[in-house]
């Protein structure tokens, strides 16, 4: 079932600009009343994402991700719109979630030197990902849509790519121990989006859930489940993955520890032979492995420009 609105873009025009002042000091944004932006504006709520686009060190693109913490109309003058105070009565309040976390205040603001460390989505990827942002008419006060149904303008399918890719290059890396079973989880759904994949997590199954799933298409059937098996029943962990093939005709894939592997392939050689051949058993360290390959190759192709 598709998100009526999943997402958003809100253009801040440019760090420099006197209005990015109210973001740095309240999350405040306004935008000027007309029927479009009245339009968009009246889609968003609290909780809502949105991805922060302007203009900073020269570069137009994506450069944060906040949440939606409040909606409001007012006329009510804001003291740091300077040339037309009340002439942006359709307002919104966010708050950063990366590069930082931060609610600003007037007494805690941000400075626009958070951003300097950000490997921004530039204005031209945004369009390789399916989103064709601002016309230069339009580039100023603008807000686009993402989700299944109107008043959105591009699909959810195409705002979730845009939020990993952006994840992907700005996430910090992760401490190599302790591994934890919600790491690896992480982990196997990042090298999914990495390649491409619609990753899910948590899939239900037989009144089950597997720990991950990849899909070629948005609403397909996965075609590759993922189970991670550090403790507990390992024959449940095996029957969950047999319920996936049977269901979906899935590839099954045990990621579990060396001390493990072991036992976990004479339960496939026996119990489940008759589909062996389907299922994989993968260390968690080779896991970790290609992860971090990944990531390299991925921070090799944004230093390089390529997508």
């Amino acid at each position: 079932m598709g998100r009526a609105i999943a997402g958003c873009i809100i253009n801040l025009i440019s760090s420099t600009h006197p209005h990015f002042k109210s973001l740095l000091s309240e999350g405040l944004w306004g935008f000027p009343d007309n029927k479009l932006n009245r339009r968009r504006w009246s889609a968003l709520k609290p909780g809502l994402r949105a991805l922060l686009y302007f203009q900073h060190k020269e570069v137009k693109g994506v450069w944060g991700v906040a949440e939606v913490v409040e909606v409001s109309e007012s006329r009510e003058p804001v003291h740091y719109w300077v040339e037309n105070p009340a002439g942006y009565p359709l307002q919104v309040r966010l708050r950063l979630l990366q590069p930082v976390e931060l609610a600003p205040t007037p007494t805690n603001p941000l400075n626009p030197e958070v951003f300097d460390g950000v490997k921004p989505l530039r204005k031209e990827e945004l369009a390789a990902l399916g989103a064709s942002m601002f016309r230069p008419t339009a580039d100023r006060w603008s807000i686009l849509l993402f989700g299944d149904e109107p008043p959105a303008t591009y699909s959810s399918a195409i705002f979730d790519k845009i939020l990993d890719e952006y994840t992907l290059r700005n996430v910090k890396p992760r401490p190599a121990k302790p591994r934890s079973h919600d790491e690896i989880v992480d982990m196997i759904a990042e090298i999914g989006r990495m390649q491409g994949k619609f990753v899910e997590k948590e899939v239900e199954i037989d009144g089950k859930r597997i720990d991950v799933a990849w899909k070629r298409i948005a609403r397909g059937v996965p075609y590759a489940v993922f189970e991670v098996s550090i403790e507990g029943d390992l024959y449940a962990d095996l029957v969950k993955l047999k319920h996936a093939f049977d269901a979906w005709n899935s590839i099954a894939v045990l990621v579990t520890t060396a001390k493990r592997r072991e036992e976990a392939e004479r339960w496939i050689s026996g119990a489940f032979h008759e589909v062996k051949q389907y299922f994989r058993v993968i260390e968690i360290e080779d896991l970790v492995q290609l992860y971090e390959k990944k990531r390299q190759y991925k921070e090799l192709e944004n230093k390089l420009g390529l997508l």
